[in-house]
């Protein structure tokens, strides 16, 4: 209780200082949340900023909407107000710009996905249509709306982002069509839709359906889906998506069936009131490294966050602000093989580069053994981390994890209660209960036996004891 209570200080008094002074330069200190009780607790810096690009080519970005980083590390943008895509190394060095130069005609381009062997598709917005490049910026062939009963035939096509699954398909977010994600095979032919969020439910809705008006219920037939922000892939196939204007769920792993396979109801982010009213997150981004580390990025708070392969918070980082590892509104994100993060400004016309500190490094290498089941390998990276931050809650709840497979179970639940793992601690318990149960078989049959024997031997007196005042009585 006064570790938990010094890091509440620790919070607020952070806090009051950010809120007294102008904010000049990226705060030296990262968060994380409580997970059973919800407070924020300070950690050491998870990332620092390194480079900053800015120049790019002739032009300077005008309000870039996409982000991607290809298998060899180099980054293409979506430079929605110049009509172009942008091909940058690592360090911002410019190696080439397509649009005009090229004869392409787009009209602002909103998504960028580049294949294994170097293949630009392009989500060219306001055309309509999708548009194949190969790696020299040639053009190779477009994809337009595909010919469908199930799409809207008065509604236009703007694809917004695209990405291509492991069996080929284009996977297409279309701003306009709430239906969940647009599979376009080679020929573009409709191949289904994918991930349909639905309409939650809702006691309002209900009443009026039974007690509204036909014009009301015409109303309300309307109401559609949330919408589904972005998507990408990870290594394994598995797409993760951010859905909008939602107070649950907003970030999902979804399967091959398009199935959210993360643990139901759990809500990401955190609610803001800097704006002076209640607003939930807007995830308009998300990136999952080669290790399956995920970081979303909010235009709600301006603020990155970071969750392991289960979902769990590791980190939140960022904020509002014209400084270094600060954005006005960020609009895209990525992630190279070296952990470095990627963060496109659209206000701000810029690329921020995010270093992942050493304290950040052990983690994601603890969460990476801890998630393949090596619980004991993860030990020593999760104890460095402890060494760092001993308030750290999901090292200890990796240390509390590889000491149950160890079966040294009171050590487990003892960290599990650091960790604030109410679930981990109870099954930790039962397995305590259990094996002294086990070694003290002996001693609990005889005291138990003991115990029947001087409840008889009572009951017995008492009987005796009735019968006598019985007898005094005269009953």
């Amino acid at each position: 209780m006064i570790r938990r209570a010094s890091a509440c200080f620790l919070c607020l008094v952070l806090l009051l200082l950010q809120a007294g002074e102008p904010v000049r330069a990226m705060p030296d200190m990262s968060y994380t949340r409580d997970p059973l009780h919800g407070y924020r607790i300070p950690i050491p810096l998870a990332y620092t900023v390194g480079e900053v690009i800015i120049d790019v080519g002739k032009k300077s970005l005008n309000k870039a909407s996409d982000l991607f980083i290809d298998s060899n590390g180099l980054l293409y943008v979506a430079d929605t107000g110049n009509n172009r895509i942008v091909k940058l190394d690592p360090n911002g060095r410019v190696l080439g710009t397509f649009g005009e130069e090229q004869g392409l005609k787009f009209n602002k381009p909103e998504g960028i996905y580049v294949d294994d062997t170097g293949d630009m598709f392009v989500a060219d917005t306001g055309n309509g249509k999708i548009v194949h490049l190969d790696p020299k910026g040639a053009k190779v062939e477009e994809f337009i709306r595909p010919k469908t009963s199930l799409m809207k035939a008065n509604a236009n096509f703007s694809p917004s982002k695209v990405l291509i699954d492991k069996r080929g398909y284009l996977n297409v977010l279309d701003r306009n069509d709430p239906n969940g994600f647009i599979m376009i095979d080679a020929n573009n032919q409709f191949r289904g839709y994918i991930a349909a969020n639905h309409v939650p439910f809702s006691w309002q809705q209900l009443l009026i359906r039974l007690l509204a008006t036909p014009e009301q219920k015409e109303q309300l037939s309307k109401a559609v889906p949330p919408q589904h922000a972005n998507l990408t892939m990870d290594e394994e196939g598995y797409i993760y998506s951010p859905t909008v204007l939602i107070d649950k769920d907003q970030i999902k792993k979804l399967n091959a069936l398009g199935t959210n396979i993360f643990k139901k109801d759990t809500f990401y982010g955190e609610k803001s009131i800097e704006s002076g009213s209640l607003a939930l997150p807007y995830f308009v981004d998300i990136t999952v490294d080669q290790y399956g580390i995920i970081n979303a990025l909010d235009a709600t708070s301006r603020k990155i966050y970071q969750y392991n392969q289960e979902g769990q918070l590791l980190a939140v980082f960022g904020g509002h602000g014209n400084v270094k590892g600060a954005f006005e509104y960020p609009s895209s994100i990525g992630v190279d093989r070296q952990g470095r993060i990627f963060v496109l400004d659209r206000d701000r016309n810029n690329i921020q580069v995010f270093e992942p500190t050493h304290f950040s490094e052990l983690i994601h290498q603890a969460s990476a053994l801890y998630f393949n089941g090596r619980y004991e390998e993860a030990l020593k990276p999760w104890h460095e981390v402890l060494q760092i931050d001993e308030n750290y809650p999901l090292a200890h709840r990796g240390v509390a994890k590889a000491l149950y497979k160890q079966e040294r179970w009171e050590e487990s639940m003892a960290e599990f209660k650091l960790a604030g793992d109410q679930e981990g601690y109870s099954d930790a318990f039962g397995q305590y209960r259990r094996a002294y149960m086990k070694s003290h078989f002996g001693w609990v049959v005889l005291i138990f036996a003991i115990m029947l024997y001087v409840l008889y031997f009572i009951v017995k007196r008492l009987r005796g004891f009735a019968h006598m005042i019985v007898r005094r009585l005269g009953y």
